[in-house]
């Protein structure tokens, strides 16, 4: 099936777009390469601005702080971690063959 050949409205239309493209990127100064590097700079000098606004705006509705994110520990869990904490350490103690070091765990419940 041979193709079907393009209309002389489609290759006008064509045709006029490409010479508007053409001149526009003749009129472009982009055509200087020695304004690139102040591009690229500019370009990254805006991406650092933006990153600074969106920080502080950020800050501003949401705060620095994290303190109060966190609560502080239970008398319960201070005895549970001080008592694996001994644990470890007996268990070096052992390793290290040294008797003298060890102490005895003070259980939670007793």
């Amino acid at each position: 099936m041979p193709a079907i050949p393009p209309t002389i409205d489609a290759k006008i239309t064509q045709s006029s777009t490409m010479d508007n493209t053409v001149s526009l990127l003749k009129r472009s100064s982009m055509d200087d390469p020695d304004k690139y590097p102040l591009y690229i700079f500019l370009i990254i000098a805006g991406c650092i601005v933006g990153a600074l606004i969106g920080f502080s705006v950020y800050s501003m509705f949401y705060g620095l702080d994290d303190s109060k994110k966190f609560k502080d520990m239970s008398h319960e869990q201070r005895n549970y971690m001080r008592e694996i904490r001994q644990r470890n350490l007996n268990v070096l103690a052992v390793e290290a063959r040294r008797p003298d070091m060890i102490v005895p765990i003070r259980e939670s419940n007793a």
